[in-house]
């Protein structure tokens, strides 16, 4: 992409819609469309290696528009738009000064013996509806009960006093995911499994999630499609947004990006609650817990 005075790499994430040129129209390509022949208009979605000085076309055209180059040759051109994406600026500038990390006398590994299990963080992510809560408060009982140093983080709870400042516009999501990722990755280091029930729907928040714990950083895809999730709806969120009464829903009108290589993924649309929380359990016993 070559966007004003930058050239980046970018890939194709996904294609929204393909675009009849004649009509205007969606082309019909089923659900899910696969490719956009030549001369043909299209949304697509498209992920840079780094982060863009850009504008929203319709804000400031002559930052918002760019080419496409494959081998020094022009292939296309578009128009920006940012739709249910957050500004990522504020997520990635750090403020403080003058600071100096504090050592602990405590090692991860004396914490581990201590517990019988190393920290972590397993990042549950998936729509709203797909069972990340269901599935966290049942784990956090069961693991209890093992003797396992484990906590739930949950996306209401979280919101009444932590971040309890913040909206649900994609910039509050993106600051609401790196609070939470940093809390977590304190909660781990003190040597608790943590696990986190949240969308997070946006796949570069998660990745500042991981950056923040480390290797003891597992994403679990808790998998389920969306009329599934609206089937279910257990707080009725999906039918207010359907009738406009809330706005940047995930799924609705705003984007959620399935993880690319989760650790695990937990259909709950094909597994029932125990099958679901048994495979969660058992990569639990697998990957974290040491003998005593």
């Amino acid at each position: 992409m070559k966007l004003a005075t930058r050239q980046v790499r970018v890939t194709v994430d996904r294609i929204e819609k393909v675009i009849d040129a004649g009509s205007l129209a969606g082309a019909d390509q089923g659900d899910q469309p696969q490719v956009v022949e030549r001369n043909a208009v299209a949304e697509v979605v498209l992920r840079s290696r780094g982060l863009l000085a850009l504008d929203e076309f319709r804000d400031l055209p002559n930052t918002g528009r760019f080419v496409l180059i494959e081998d020094y040759d022009t292939v296309g051109g578009g128009i920006i738009a940012m739709d249910g994406y957050p500004d990522q600026r504020s997520a990635v500038t750090r403020k403080s000064t003058n600071i100096t990390a504090v050592e602990h006398r405590v090692t991860a590994e004396a914490r581990a013996r201590r517990n019988g299990h190393t920290g972590g963080v397993l990042w549950l992510t998936g729509l709203s509806g797909a069972g990340k809560s269901t599935l966290a408060i049942e784990l956090e009982q069961r693991l209890f009960a093992k003797g396992y140093q484990v906590f739930v983080l949950d996306g209401d709870n979280v919101r009444h006093g932590l971040n309890a400042n913040l909206g649900f516009s994609p910039e509050d999501r993106t600051e609401n995911i790196r609070r939470v990722g940093e809390v977590a990755a304190l909660f781990a280091e003190a040597g608790f499994l943590v696990l986190t029930a949240f969308i997070s729907p946006y796949r570069a928040d998660r990745e500042r999630a991981r950056s923040a714990a480390g290797a003891g950083f597992h994403e679990v895809h808790v998998r389920a499609d969306l009329d599934v999730c609206e089937g279910r709806d257990p707080k009725g969120l999906y039918a207010k947004a359907r009738r406009g009464e809330i706005r940047d829903f995930t799924g609705i009108d705003a984007p959620y990006e399935p993880p690319a290589a989760p650790e695990l993924v937990v259909d709950t649309g094909r597994l029932s609650i125990e099958e679901a929380v048994q495979s969660v359990m058992d990569y639990i016993e697998r990957r974290f817990a040491i003998a005593r």
